[in-house]
């Protein structure tokens, strides 16, 4: 009887124990072995959801996304690791050492990524469990060299790293999806009905409002003028003054260059400054006709010399402004309210992020009023002791291109998801910087520098042209350089109606040193494409 109960006893703690066993594994520890189940029967493949292209104003491709493989290993499912090291050294190119150290760590790892389906069957060839492929997708880039400052490019994971394609990142990127597909004994898989999956969806596509061939045209002037002046970089912006689009934006640098100059980088303006200048005059009382004596080329201010080029003697403000005298402006400049000065740059733009939709823009530096002396105010009204972007320098022209009115930099035309359109960009007008009246006035001023001054080079028969030419000195080692230089040219025409803003900047060119040189010139071989192109298009129509 004694034997039979200390029997029965034992039972109990053999079956509570088994029991107890089970209701750990099936309960307290059922999410772990469910997991290490479905890893043995299930296999998850994620579908990337395809990105969204770029086009260009017109709906011309600058960036899609095509249809690829990447191809992975999960070592552990190999029926032979050695022979399959030998097999994936000779297809994949890789060293067998390499090979040997990752498949021995028998951990997934990617053999191949984004590859075609050419050599996504040369793997599969190979015949073994552990190899197995995902659909993916790669970035295809038209015209690459013209674009890559601007649109920029995606990692191998898709997701942008530069330019408009990581401005742009979160609208182009697609969502992704999955799919759940049994696994046999033998490694192989094969879809099952109940099992749960999720369709991906692309992102949507993006539509500039770059026209690709000013883009092109732009590129190819650029270009040409680099090797030929053998300059650092060039850059330059073509844009529509009455809605603020900006039709072209192009970086040319040595040796490859892709940063974004037009908005990543600034600069003393120069002379092409001298536009606030002489708007200010005109609202200060000063009239074109005023007469003002150069003295010589030569005007002291606080014992620091201010230089012209030459020595223009007595001319009007306008004759002033079309040879870019110096002197005169800081003559005119003596009577200015320098806080109002001030506001009126600040009005322009100038120091301020102009907003446009691009990564990695400055802001300039304009001093405070309070904060600069005699002699400082005086160099900073012909453009030295401050600093702008180009787009910037570029859009405070368009203010008075536009009938004195500022506009916000449009890069997006519209955005569409499966070719409907979810966004749709309008100008936007930031404020009223001056009055029609000036800004006519201003024009004026203007056309007499390219048909009498320092921009004669940037005339075109037939048509009205306004404009400025800017040659600033850098400064190296604390210095103002003589050699180290910036030109820069921006002009709009028809003057009388514009359509066109082109800005053009070279840093550094080696084989000249004057802006009526070199950037004039290359404004004038631009608008004249510009101009081929719009009469081919008119006669078509």
């Amino acid at each position: 009887m004694r034997r039979s109960r200390v029997f029965n006893i034992f039972l109990f703690f053999i079956s509570f124990g088994f029991f107890a066993y089970l209701f750990y594994i099936q309960c307290i520890k059922h999410d772990i072995f469910q997991s290490r189940a479905r890893s043995q029967h299930e296999k998850t493949f994620v579908l990337v959801g395809a990105r969204g292209n770029i086009y260009d104003r017109n709906g011309l491709p600058l960036a899609t996304s095509q249809p690829c493989f990447s191809v992975f290993c999960t070592p552990q499912y190999a029926r032979d690791q050695q022979k399959l090291m030998q097999q994936l050294a000779q297809v994949s190119g890789r060293s067998k050492t390499e090979l040997k150290k990752l498949i021995k760590q028998g951990q997934f790892f990617w053999l191949d990524r984004k590859i075609d389906v050419g050599r996504r069957d040369e793997y599969l060839g190979i015949d073994d469990p552990s190899i197995g492929y995902t659909h993916d997708l790669k970035r295809k880039y038209n015209m690459a060299e013209i674009f890559t400052a601007l649109v920029g490019m995606c990692g191998s994971d898709n997701i942008g790293i530069e330019g408009l394609e990581a401005q742009f990142d979160d609208i182009l990127s697609g969502e992704t999806g999955f799919a759940t597909y049994q696994r046999d004994p033998t490694g192989d898989i094969f879809p099952y009905h109940n099992y749960p999956e999720k369709d991906p969806h692309p992102g949507r596509d993006v539509y500039l409002t770059i026209d690709l061939q000013f883009q092109s045209l732009l590129h190819a002037h650029l270009k040409e003028s680099l090797i030929r002046e053998n300059a650092h970089h060039a850059a330059g912006v073509i844009i529509e003054p009455k809605t603020g689009d900006i039709l072209a934006l192009v970086n040319v640098g040595q040796n490859g260059d892709g940063r974004n100059h037009v908005v990543c980088d600034e600069f003393e303006p120069g002379s092409t400054f001298k536009l606030l200048t002489l708007t200010y005059a005109l609202l200060d009382g000063f009239t074109e006709n005023d007469v003002i004596d150069t003295e010589g080329g030569k005007f002291k201010v606080r014992g620091h010399v201010i230089h012209d080029y030459r020595d223009y003697g007595k001319v009007t403000f306008k004759q002033a402004i079309a040879h870019s005298s110096n002197v005169a402006m800081v003559k005119v400049a003596k009577s200015f309210d320098r806080d109002e000065f001030c506001l009126l740059i600040r009005d322009f733009g100038l120091g301020q992020l102009t907003g446009v939709d691009m990564p990695g823009e400055v802001r300039g530096r304009i001093p405070r009023a309070e904060d600069i002396n005699d002699i400082e105010f005086a160099t900073m009204v012909f453009g030295q002791g401050l600093t702008v972007n180009l787009l910037q320098l570029a859009f405070a022209y368009q203010a008075v291109a536009n009938d004195g009115i500022l506009m916000k930099p449009n890069i997006i035309k519209e955005i569409k998801e499966k070719n409907r359109t979810v966004y749709n960009m309008k100008p936007l007008r930031v404020r009223r910087v001056i009055e029609k009246e000036t800004a006519d006035r201003v024009t004026d001023v203007l056309c007499g520098v390219v048909e009498e001054g320092s921009g004669i080079e940037a005339g075109i028969d037939g048509v009205l042209v306004a404009g400025k030419t800017g040659t600033a000195q850098k400064v190296v080692n604390g210095t103002y350089s003589n050699r180290s230089i910036i030109t820069t040219f921006i002009g709009f025409f028809p003057a009388d109606e514009p359509e066109y803003l082109i800005a053009i900047l070279f840093d550094e060119p080696q084989r000249g040193m004057w802006a009526s040189t070199i950037a004039a010139p290359v404004f004038r071989d631009i608008a004249q494409s510009i101009y081929q192109i719009n009469s081919r298009q008119y006669a078509v129509k």
